[in-house]
C-alpha cells in the first residue's frame, strides 16, 4: 500500500487543485449544528483566541499526473468538510461583493476557482452531486455588488430541489452569521471578512492523506473509520483539557489531576460527566448535543486550567454521592448529607445528581447557609419520598425541571432561584384527593397477605421516619422497628400504615402478646414522639380508628411537610455572611501562610517546611 500523509493549511487544499466525488458517497448531509460548531471554530481563530484550529484527516486519491499545471483528485473521505469550507469561503466572498471591497472579493475567488496554465478556469470542485454548489458559486461572480445587496438569501433555498436545499441553507446560514458577527464586532466589517478568509485559508490545519491508487484510498478510508472502541466522553474531555493547558499550567501535573479523578470515580467516570455537564452548562433535556462537545464548546478558546481545576473538586462532591459515609477513617460528609445521600444511592435516584453537586458548591463557596443548605437536602429527600414512593410517579417526569435549574443554580445563584426550583418540583406534586389514595394504599404486614412484602416495609420505614422528624422538629431521626397497634396476626388489613408506628427494638418486643391498654403504658416510655402521641391519646380508649388516623397521617404529610418552605431568607443571609467571612478568613490565612513559606524558601534552600497544601487546619 502506498501513501503519503503530510501536515498542511487549508490554503493548500484549494491552491492549484481540482477535486471530484464518487456517486457511491452520501450526499451533503452537514446540518446547522455541524455549521456552527465550524464558525465558532473558525471565529476562535480569526479573533486571536485561538492561534489555529486542527480538522482532522481528509483523504484524496491522485487521479493521474498534473494537467496543465493542476492537480486532479477524489475526495475518499473528507468531503462534508471540504464542501462547508468552500461554502463558507462564497459566503465570505458574498459579503465583500456586497460592500463593494472589490479587490478582497476577487482574491477570494482563487479559493473557489483554480486556473490552469493555459488561463482556463474551473471550480475547485466539480461534481455531478453538487450542482447547487457550482450555480451558487458562479452566479455569485458575475452579479454586480448592487444585485448582491438587493438578493434575498432566503429565497435561496426555494430555487433547488430537495437534494440540494441542504446546501443552499449552508449558504444562507454563513452569510447570515457572517453579518451578525460583523454587527456585533468593533472592527470595521473589511477586517473582520479579511481575519475571517485568513483564519479558513492560514490558521486551519489538516492531515493530507494522498493514495497512489483507488484501492489504497479505500483501504486507509477503512482503518481510518474502523469500528473498533469508539472514545467515551472522559477520554475526549480528558484530551480536550490536557491539549488547552498551556501556556497556563504544566501538563504533567494536569496528567496527575486527571489521574487522581479516574482514581477516585472508578467505572462512574463516565457518569460524573454526564451529571457534570448537566449541573454546569447543559439547559434543557430536549439538547442533543453530546456531553463532551457541551463541555467542550462551552471552554474553547480558552485555558483548561480552570475547567481541571472545577472537575477535579466536583468529582470529590460526586464521590460523596456514590459513597456517603461517616466511619471515622473515611467520613465524607455530615450526619443529613449522609441519610439523603444514602438514600438517593440506595433507590439509585441518580437524576437528581446535577441538583446535589449545584448545592454542594454554594454551600462551599459560602453562598448557601448549613440550615438552608441541609433544609433544602432534606426537601428533597421528603419529595422523593412523596412523588416516587408514596405517589409511585416516574422519577424521569422531573429531569427538565432539574436540567433547567441544575446549571442557574450553579452559575447564577440567588435564593429566588432557589425558591423557583423548589416551587417547580412542588407544583409535580399530585393534588391532595390523588394523593390520600396513594397513602392510604401504604402499609406492611410480616403475616400473609396484602402487605407482606420487603418493598411495603421499607416504603412504610421511610414515611414513618419523615412523619417522626418533623413531629419532634428534628434533622435526625435514631434507628426504629415497625409496631403494629392493633395486633396483624389474625388481621392483616391491621398491616394498613395508620395502625404503624416507630418503635424501639426492645420496648416492640416488649408488647408482643399484650392488649391494647398494656401497650400503651409502654409507649408512653418510648423516645418517640409519635408513640408518646398515641399513648396520650387514646388513654382510657379499647381501640383505634385505623382509616381516621391514616388521613390524618396523610394530610399532615401533605400539609405540613410537602408545603412547607425552606428557612427564612434573613437568617439565611446572616448564616451566610458569618460563614462567607469565615471562607474568607481561611484564604487569607493560607496565602499568607504560603507567602511565608516562599520567602523562607527562598532564604534558606535546605529547609524542609511542609507545604502549605499539607497544613490541616486549613
Amino acid at each position: 500500500m502506498s501513501f503519503e500523509a503530510d501536515d498542511k493549511h487549508v490554503y493548500d487544499l484549494f491552491t492549484k487543485r481540482c477535486y471530484g466525488t464518487p456517486r457511491n458517497q452520501r450526499q451533503y448531509v452537514w446540518n446547522k449544528r455541524n455549521w456552527q460548531e465550524l464558525f465558532d471554530d473558525v471565529l476562535l481563530v480569526a479573533t486571536g483566541k485561538e492561534a489555529t484550529h486542527f480538522i482532522g484527516s481528509i483523504v484524496l486519491y491522485k487521479e493521474n499526473d498534473r494537467k496543465n499545471g493542476i492537480s486532479y483528485f477524489t475526495i475518499v473521505d473528507g468531503q462534508q468538510r471540504i464542501i462547508s469550507l468552500t461554502i463558507f469561503l462564497a459566503s465570505v466572498a458574498f459579503c465583500l461583493h456586497c460592500y463593494e471591497f472589490d479587490d478582497e472579493f476577487r482574491g477570494t475567488k482563487q479559493y473557489l476557482f483554480t486556473r490552469d496554465d493555459l488561463n482556463q478556469e474551473a471550480m475547485v470542485i466539480k461534481s455531478e452531486q453538487y450542482i447547487a454548489l457550482e450555480r451558487i458559486i458562479t452566479g455569485l461572480f458575475s452579479i454586480s455588488p448592487n444585485m448582491a445587496k438587493r438578493f434575498e438569501t432566503a429565497a435561496l433555498v426555494k430555487q433547488f430541489s430537495q437534494n440540494n436545499k441542504n446546501l443552499a441553507a449552508a449558504f444562507v446560514f454563513f452569510i447570515n452569521s457572517i453579518y451578525k458577527h460583523i454587527e456585533e464586532s468593533t472592527l470595521s466589517p473589511i477586517q473582520v471578512l479579511l481575519n475571517l478568509r485568513t483564519a479558513i485559508t492560514d490558521n486551519l490545519l489538516y492531515v493530507d492523506i494522498t493514495a497512489s491508487s483507488e484501492e489504497d484510498a479505500y483501504t486507509i478510508f477503512e482503518i481510518l473509520n474502523a469500528r473498533g472502541s469508539a472514545l467515551e466522553g472522559h477520554e475526549l474531555l480528558k484530551n480536550f483539557i490536557l491539549r488547552g493547558i498551556r501556556p497556563d499550567g504544566d501538563v504533567d501535573t494536569a496528567k496527575t489531576t486527571w489521574s487522581e479523578i479516574e482514581s477516585l470515580l472508578g467505572n462512574n467516570i463516565e457518569r460524573f460527566v454526564k451529571h457534570y455537564a448537566t449541573h454546569k452548562y447543559r439547559t434543557s433535556v430536549q439538547e442533543g448535543i453530546s456531553d463532551y462537545k457541551l463541555i467542550r464548546d462551552s471552554n474553547k478558546g480558552i485555558p483548561t486550567v480552570p475547567l481541571l481545576d472545577d472537575i477535579y473538586q466536583k468529582s470529590i462532591y460526586y464521590n460523596r454521592l456514590l459513597s456517603p459515609s461517616q466511619s471515622e477513617e473515611s467520613a465524607n460528609c455530615s450526619n443529613v448529607e449522609f441519610k439523603v445521600y444514602a438514600f438517593f444511592k440506595k433507590h439509585r435516584q441518580e437524576q437528581i445528581r446535577p441538583i446535589l453537586l449545584s448545592l454542594i458548591h454554594q454551600y462551599e463557596l459560602g453562598h448557601l447557609s448549613q440550615e438552608k443548605y441541609e433544609e433544602t437536602l432534606l426537601f428533597l429527600y421528603d419529595f422523593f419520598i412523596c412523588y416516587t414512593i408514596i405517589g409511585q410517579e416516574n422519577s424521569n417526569k422531573i429531569t427538565n425541571a432539574i436540567y433547567k435549574n441544575s446549571s442557574i443554580l450553579e452559575n447564577h445563584y440567588s435564593d429566588s432561584a432557589l425558591e423557583c426550583f423548589i416551587s417547580e418540583l412542588k407544583n409535580k406534586l399530585p393534588s391532595k384527593e390523588v394523593f390520600l389514595k396513594a397513602f392510604s394504599n401504604l402499609g406492611w404486614s410480616h403475616h400473609a397477605g396484602y402487605y407482606d412484602d420487603d418493598r411495603n416495609k421499607e416504603r412504610v420505614q421511610v414515611v414513618l421516619e419523615v412523619l417522626e422528624r418533623y413531629k419532634c422538629a428534628s434533622k435526625q431521626c435514631a434507628a426504629f422497628t415497625i409496631e403494629h397497634i392493633l395486633d396483624d396476626t389474625n388481621s392483616p388489613e391491621n398491616g394498613i400504615i395508620g395502625n404503624l408506628i416507630p418503635l424501639e427494638d426492645s420496648l416492640n418486643s416488649r408488647c408482643n402478646g399484650k392488649d391494647f391498654a398494656s401497650k400503651l403504658k409502654i409507649y408512653e416510655t418510648s423516645m418517640f414522639y409519635t408513640a408518646r402521641n398515641i399513648a396520650q391519646r387514646y388513654a382510657g380508649k379499647s381501640t383505634i380508628d385505623i382509616n381516621e388516623r391514616t388521613n390524618i397521617m396523610a394530610m399532615d404529610f401533605y400539609n405540613r411537610i410537602l408545603k412547607s418552605s425552606i428557612c427564612s431568607v434573613q437568617k439565611n443571609t446572616n448564616d451566610t455572611k458569618m460563614r462567607k467571612q469565615g471562607i474568607e478568613t481561611k484564604s487569607t490565612i493560607k496565602k499568607t501562610i504560603g507567602n511565608m513559606m516562599k520567602k523562607a524558601n527562598h532564604s534558606t534552600p535546605e529547609n524542609d517546611l511542609p507545604d502549605v497544601q499539607q497544613l490541616s487546619f486549613l
